[in-house]
């Protein structure tokens, strides 16, 4: 049976059925077998319908955008925090899961114990110049801080007293004594490290940016909607209660929940729209408020009774009124016009695909498509007279680096024997008419350094300072770019490349360089708002790079050290014979535990980096205020 016959049964049904209820002397003569098997076959008939609702082949599993949803980075010390929830008064003995086996694991209280070790160690030897074995001595001892809590961590060891509450099974919010110590243990260290040796671990400014995710490479797509389970349920309902109460009508009125679902099968919507974006500056300045405006208009010849828009917007511009959502039904040949406001950070933006949802005019059907339309915006990437890096921190690089080679230039090198097409400016007239012979001089010709600016885009480098903020990557794309662009100012030649190995630009210098790395650096295709997906390893990245460069070239990684593979990194760049220096951008600027442990966990990365010879430069450091201090414990 096809659908057109459907709709007809349903529609006549349908319409019978209200006679029934209107005149019920007509459906008086109507047998009572007749009446039940027409409610089997309803009832029937509903059940398949139901099912091949549910069946989830014919609803594909489709999540719509959000242009309202910030993309999810790691906080910087979100893993100490989960560390710190998971000590328990129980649970000693840690479990995990490798494959289909559960091997034992180390106990959250001993891994806490072992990390705060290590970085307490770390700083009291930086902060009071002293060998590893005397910090580990007044670690024990409790002679590294006034904090008596916090030092009670290390000396009371992981079982301290509990109270007679804390012993008992009561519900309760408040932490374990180890807990509430651990974190006054990363108080007083980052304190410690502040106040005494004059350095600081809290970064700069917050700045935020939108950033949906856009599955538009598996539309169109049409799928049910729960209308139509809807429907069918309250067909089965209604003949039921007709059954029961042995009312014709009823029975026959449960036919329309079929007819409305076959009637939506029948006539699916088939949207044809056009879409027309402009915005109000399409170069504006970063943090500049910018009005987009969309038009949609119905191309097709049928009313779209429910029409539902939602704008691509890109990650780098934040929505902060209106809404890029939009919803109305369209006569054929109209238009529908909304807009809404954003703000703009640092990059090149390329709108995404608008997504189009067109329902039938029950709710049962829905079609989604995408419709593209060409809008970018291009923000900020302009020249500065400041510059992330001063120049002095380029030239005192660790590894080798050419300073200067032989030939024509202005200062006095060396003499060697003279040589048939020698310009004779470059003859040593004196020592001809002295001894007789011919010498040619050779002066210093200055070798401008190449300098390679290599962006830290790998998986763990994408944390944010807070939610909905800018990852580093981004971050340290702009101040690569300021970097390149004093660089560039000073005649250097520069180059770009990014730690995963997905973008190379070689060293070069001039107006054409300028451009070529800001239209890279700005792009998100180089250095993306997410993680690249299968990038190389840190051993494959420096082998690719040293098969490019020569090893005269310096390196500048631009990395938020947010794990210890950009120390690795660095270390092995430096060991080809490069010379090699890091930018990290600003970090987490929070007052919780597992950012203050975040930028401890920094501070010892960039001291590992310094002891080996390599300069790091912090992100616009501010002061660092003293964490809360929390009672108990």
């Amino acid at each position: 049976m096809n659908d057109r016959v459907i709709v007809v049964a349903g529609v006549g049904l349908c319409a019978l059925g209200i006679g029934v209820m209107v005149v019920p002397v007509a459906g008086a003569g109507v047998p009572t077998v007749v009446l039940t098997a027409f409610a089997l076959v309803v009832v029937s008939g509903g059940l398949l319908v139901a099912a091949s609702q549910a069946d989830s082949s014919s609803r594909p599993n489709l999540d719509l955008p959000d242009p309202e949803r910030r993309p999810q980075y790691r906080s910087p010390g979100s893993e100490f925090e989960q560390l710190l929830d998971s000590v328990g008064l129980v649970g000693r003995r840690a479990v995990r899961r490798e494959g289909s086996e559960l091997v034992d694991g180390t106990a959250p209280r001993e891994e806490l114990l072992d990390r705060l070790t290590a970085q307490a160690i770390a700083v009291i030897q930086h902060t009071a110049g002293c060998s590893r074995s005397e910090a580990r001595s007044r670690l024990e001892e409790g002679r590294w801080t006034d904090d008596e809590r916090a030092a009670a961590f290390f000396t009371e060891g992981l079982t301290p007293p509990l109270s007679l509450r804390q012993r008992l099974p009561i519900p309760t919010d408040r932490e374990l004594p180890t807990v509430r110590r651990a974190r006054r243990v990363v108080a007083a260290l980052e304190t410690r490290l502040t106040e005494t040796a004059g350095e600081s671990t809290r970064p700069g400014s917050k700045r935020t940016a939108a950033g949906p995710y856009w599955p538009t490479d598996r539309l169109p797509v049409s799928r049910s909607t729960s209308g139509a389970a809807l429907y069918t349920v309250t067909a089965l309902v209604v003949s039921g209660v007709g059954v029961l109460a042995s009312a014709p009508g009823f029975v026959l009125l449960g036919t329309v929940g079929l007819a409305l679902a076959a009637t939506a099968k029948y006539s699916q919507p088939d949207p044809s729209v056009t879409l027309t974006r402009s915005v109000e500056t399409a170069a504006p300045d970063p943090g500049e408020e910018m009005t987009v405006t969309v038009t949609v208009e119905n191309d097709g010849d049928r009313t779209l009774a429910d029409l539902r828009v939602i704008d691509g917007v890109p990650p780098g511009l934040t929505v902060v009124d209106g809404s890029p959502r939009f919803a109305s039904a369209l006569r054929p040949g109209k238009t529908a016009t909304f807009d809404y406001t954003v703000t703009a950070v640092d990059g090149h933006h390329e709108f995404e695909p608008a997504v189009v949802i067109a329902s039938d005019f029950v709710g049962v059907t829905e079609r989604i498509e995408s419709v593209a339309e060409s809008t970018t915006v291009s923000c900020g990437f302009e020249r500065t007279g400041a510059p992330e890096l001063e120049p002095s921190e380029l030239t005192a690089l660790s590894g080798r680096h050419a300073g200067a080679q032989t030939g024509s230039g202005v200062e006095f090198e060396t003499l060697r024997e003279y040589r048939h097409g020698d310009p004779p400016a470059r003859i040593d007239w004196r020592r001809r008419a002295k001894t007789g012979e011919l010498a040619t001089i050779e002066f210093v010709e200055p070798a401008r350094s190449r300098t390679i600016l290599m962006v830290d885009d790998r998986p763990p480098a994408y944390v944010a300072p807070a939610a909905g903020a800018i990852p580093a990557p981004r971050t340290g794309a702009e101040m690569a770019f300021g970097v390149g662009t004093r660089l560039l100012d000073d005649g250097q030649p520069v180059g770009l490349a990014t730690a995963t190995g997905t973008e190379w630009r070689p060293p070069r210098a001039g107006e054409k360089q300028y451009a070529t790395l800001r239209r890279a650096l700005a792009d998100p295709d180089c250095v993306g708002w997410t993680a690249p997906d299968g990038c190389r390893s840190i051993e494959e990245t420096v082998a690719w790079l040293s098969a490019r460069t020569a090893r005269s070239v310096q390196v500048v990684v631009v990395s938020p050290l947010a794990d210890d593979g950009s120390v690795e990194l660095c270390r092995r760049l430096q060991a080809t014979g490069r010379g090699v220096c890091v930018l990290s951008p600003a970090d987490a600027d929070s007052e919780t535990t597992g950012a203050a442990y975040a930028r401890l966990q920094r501070w010892r990365r960039r001291s590992t980096l310094r002891s080996a010879g390599i300069p790091v430069e912090l992100g616009e450091p501010q002061p660092a205020p003293k964490l809360g201090e929390q009672d108990g414990g």
